[in-house]
């Protein structure tokens, strides 16, 4: 099973301005929710383990996660605070900047040890989905960590920061937080965006090989229009092109990338056979062109289409066969 510690929320997407007025659409979104539901529409059993308020948009949520078949921990759910709430503003070529109302909200007040109960549940945990928001706002973000780091059998760990400066109040505490995380991490996928926040004193490929050389972790850097590239631990590079399509907006193309990966790597075994330790030990570089060929094709659809929606196994079968 896949399992994602991270944050739900609403995000309102500007639709446009009438004169001092800007309207906005909601959507279920959130890097934890979204990669959960990217993963589980490919067909992987998927677990979310966040905290999800009572509220109205807690509502809403649950029916999202009950549609999506993603599996989730009632114990976790309806907290009295209220849910976590993001604004997208987006340019003219559908990237969005945002704006999180986060403090003192559902997401962002995981317990270690209710998350220890909650994912001892499942032994059939092969990975660990972890980051964003989460892993910046108090009292959850020391949470998260400190149960991950407690967890056993320990499963594979997928960090992805995506880092959101208007969230961070301390960034050398962030930093620090996030060196842990790391430290922590098997596989750690991170934008060009994200880098440049984390070591501005270095080029984007210089700071991955850098990251890679340090963490000995697989790492996964994503570069918008120009594609991914994954540095394995093992000192090989593997580039792969995005799909071409028509750009509505990017909101959640990372999410669906991740979800994407996670879910092709999970269903072909390759997180080891189960009822074993998992590892990433058979990770070729054929298998890994594969599996990034088709997180690029999942981020590609969910970018022609508002808001973060990730598509279906079948439409992504179907664009890979095209192409």
């Amino acid at each position: 099973m896949i399992g994602v510690i991270g944050e739900a929320l609403i995000d309102f997407i500007g639709k446009g301005k009438e004169g001092s007025s800007v309207t906005f659409a909601s959507y279920i979104g959130g890097c934890g929710l979204n990669a959960a539901t990217a993963a589980a529409r490919l067909h992987a059993p998927v677990g979310f383990f966040g905290k999800i308020s009572a509220d109205m948009f807690g509502v809403r949520m649950l029916e999202h996660l009950v549609d999506n078949k993603v599996l989730f921990d009632p114990a976790l759910c309806a907290s009295p605070l209220p849910s976590m709430i993001g604004f997208a503003s987006l340019d003219d070529k559908g990237k969005a900047s945002y704006a999180f109302y986060s403090k003192n909200t559902a997401a962002t007040t995981l317990d270690r040890d209710m998350l220890l109960t909650s994912l001892s549940d499942h032994s059939d945990l092969k990975v660990l989905h972890i980051g964003s928001v989460s892993l910046v706002v108090e009292p959850g973000c020391d949470a998260i960590l400190a149960a991950v780091d407690m967890l056993k059998p320990a499963p594979i760990i997928f960090l992805d920061p995506n880092v959101r400066p208007t969230v961070i109040e301390d960034f050398a505490a962030y930093r620090e937080r996030l060196q842990l995380a790391i430290q922590l991490s098997d596989l750690i996928k991170l934008s060009d965006d994200d880098l440049l926040l984390l070591y501005p004193d270095l080029g984007v490929e210089e700071a991955a090989k850098r990251l890679s050389k340090e963490s000995g972790s697989h790492i996964i850097l994503t570069r918008g229009k120009e594609g991914s590239t994954w540095y394995s631990p093992q000192k090989f590079t593997v580039d792969s092109p995005i799909i071409d399509l028509p750009v509505v907006d990017t909101v959640g193309a990372g999410d669906t990338f991740s979800g994407a990966l996670l879910s092709y790597l999970d269903r072909g075994g390759f997180f080891g056979p189960d009822g074993q330790e998992p590892h990433l030990e058979n990770l070729s570089k054929e298998t890994i062109a594969s599996a990034m060929r088709f997180a690029n094709a999942a981020a590609s659809i969910n970018c022609s289409r508002k808001g973060c929606d990730p598509p279906t196994l079948d439409e992504v079968e179907a664009l890979l066969a095209s192409l």
